[in-house]
């Protein structure tokens, strides 16, 4: 993977990442810990009642999504998240669904108070396998600039 900052991006440009495939006994170790609601946990009961099957915490949801961000080509210049905003779980997910991560440059603005650093907004969807979002959300990010990484 070719590393690339700030300078590099294109409003508009788009990258897509994935598959990850979720396991129910992930969603369930995750959820028991930090989200133990019963339709995340309770294999056979409430979630199945309520959605046909036991449906993954947003926070295993977000989790994914991090994982992937990890293979985006602006990885390494990424100084720190600024914030998430119109987050969004459209759709629930599922054991073994197969998600992929969207994403689409909207916003570039070079920091005027320093010039090491430019923030991009990027708009993220989720997609299961059958295309249908499960999560949406505009990620601000702030990135190095090249002048940075010289």
């Amino acid at each position: 993977m070719v590393s690339r900052c700030f300078d590099d991006l294109a409003l508009g440009e788009e990258g897509l990442h994935g598959p990850y495939v979720t396991a129910l006994d992930e969603m369930v170790e995750l959820a028991r810990r930090w989200d133990p609601l019963p339709i995340h946990v309770d294999v056979g009961g409430a979630g199945e009642r309520v959605h046909g099957t036991l449906i993954a915490s947003s926070i295993y949801t977000l989790a994914i999504k991090q994982r992937l961000v990890t293979e985006t080509p602006w990885r390494d210049a990424v100084i720190g998240a600024m914030g998430h905003d119109e987050m969004r779980f459209p759709k629930p997910v599922r054991p073994g669904d197969a998600l992929q991560l969207r994403w689409r440059v909207v916003s570039l603005r070079a920091s005027q108070s320093k010039p090491d650093r430019g923030i991009a907004v990027f708009a993220m969807d989720m997609l299961n396998q059958e295309d249908v979002v499960v999560l949406h959300y505009l990620d601000t990010v702030m990135l190095a600039r090249k002048a940075a990484r010289a």
